[in-house]
């Protein structure tokens, strides 16, 4: 029996709005969490920038909602009891990462069970958004942390001894005539890395076409979140060797990270318009 196209549209928003309440309800708590590690979190406090262009990236697709039917998929279903079943364990457990997973889980079964795997890869880029905005847990964060500290060590001190400064490495603290430097977790390019991550996927998204280009854009953000950090440093042993001028403390020290900051958005999207005429001319062609 087939029903008027504003039943079935009456119906789309009834299930929707139930639907939407409902995850509210359930996820509350885990909404207090992430929104209290983001607020207290430098590498994820770009979550508060994200969310709205996520809820615009939705609302570009709405079409789709209203003109798909609602379809009872099992697949989908199998994953809302999976994360049923599972939700109130990783809530006894307190593992916020286990937590905000099965709530991003909720959330794609919930799409599937309604709408298909069709409304699923048109919302691939706001979905991926949404699971990079899930906090890395904290010992995995430490064990990627330490060995990216020591990478940016090694390589600024290859640099610094190029221009002839006598300098000591011991892991990642670097010793040079009246100063001691410590490359720390800041200066690792892990926190801008996470940032860049982001912002590549919404770079591609918006300015690239083919799968290809907006992969390598993804993937050089994280040699540009390195190589912004080695630069950050060995301007800073370097200034302060040649002219006394200390960058690693008070306002110089922020300025300096924020400078080196709009560098790496520069550096990615000079990558993005690489890409971007690559595109136009194998297209041309």
């Amino acid at each position: 029996m087939n029903f008027p196209v504003s039943l079935q549209q009456n119906k789309r928003s009834v299930l929707g709005i139930v639907a939407l309440t409902l995850f509210i309800v359930a996820y509350y708590p885990i909404f207090q969490i992430l929104v209290k590690k983001w607020a207290s979190s430098e590498e994820y406090s770009h979550a508060f920038v994200i969310l709205p262009i996520i809820l615009y990236l939705v609302w570009q697709k709405r079409a789709i909602f209203q003109e798909s039917q609602v379809r009872y998929s099992s697949v989908g279903l199998v994953l809302l009891i999976i994360s049923a079943l599972f939700y109130p364990v990783s809530l006894l457990i307190q593992m916020r990462t286990i937590i905000a997973l099965f709530m991003f889980l909720t959330v794609v079964g919930t799409i599937i069970y309604l709408f298909g795997t069709d409304t699923l890869k048109a919302l691939f880029t706001p979905l991926l958004l949404l699971a990079m905005l899930i906090p890395v847990p904290e010992k995995l964060f430490i064990q990627l942390t330490f060995p990216l500290q020591l990478i940016v060590s090694q390589i600024s001190e290859v640099v610094i001894r190029f221009f002839a400064v006598p300098i000591l490495r011991e892991g990642n603290i670097m010793f040079i005539p009246g100063k001691t430097f410590e490359v720390v977790e800041a200066c690792s390019g892990l926190r801008s890395m996470i940032s860049l991550l982001t912002l590549s996927v919404i770079f591609g998204y918006f300015r690239l076409r083919k799968v290809s280009s907006k992969l390598v854009l993804v993937v050089a953000s994280a040699p540009t979140a390195i190589f912004v950090n080695i630069i950050r440093v060995v301007t800073m042993i370097l200034l302060f060797h040649f002219f006394k001028l200390d960058l690693s403390e008070g306002t110089l020290h922020t300025l300096t990270g924020i400078s080196i900051f709009a560098i790496a958005l520069l550096t990615l999207f000079l990558v993005e318009r690489i890409l971007e005429k690559w595109e136009i001319k194998s297209n041309s062609n």
